[in-house]
């Protein structure tokens, strides 16, 4: 797979996506050590990591074609276990509505 230029792209998107995310994380978990108020950045992380889980998990099913979605496969599972993570704690949508209001 590694020898496909579009698979190899895709990854590379993925982990700076990833990346950033986990930077934006550590940025809001020092300021919340520091006693700030990071309640928006908070519903930003959840919206944003949420999103992202599912998008990762999304194209490894992809990468592994038919084996992907076989249920003998542990990216299958993970990949529906990972569905509750954008929901549970508040939906996108409603994390969302609290980063807009805070706006």
């Amino acid at each position: 797979l590694w020898d496909m230029q579009t698979i190899r792209q895709r990854l590379a998107m993925l982990s700076a996506k990833v990346a950033a995310s986990r930077e934006f994380l550590y940025a809001t978990a020092w300021r919340m050590a520091a006693d700030d108020d990071c309640l928006r950045e908070i519903s930003m992380l959840k919206a944003i990591c949420g999103e992202l889980v599912n998008e990762v998990l999304y194209a490894c099913v992809q990468f592994h074609g038919a084996m992907g979605v076989m249920r003998e496969s542990p990216i299958e599972r993970i990949a529906r276990d990972a569905r509750v993570l954008s929901i549970a704690g508040g939906a996108t949508e409603v994390m969302l509505e609290v980063v807009a209001s805070m706006a």
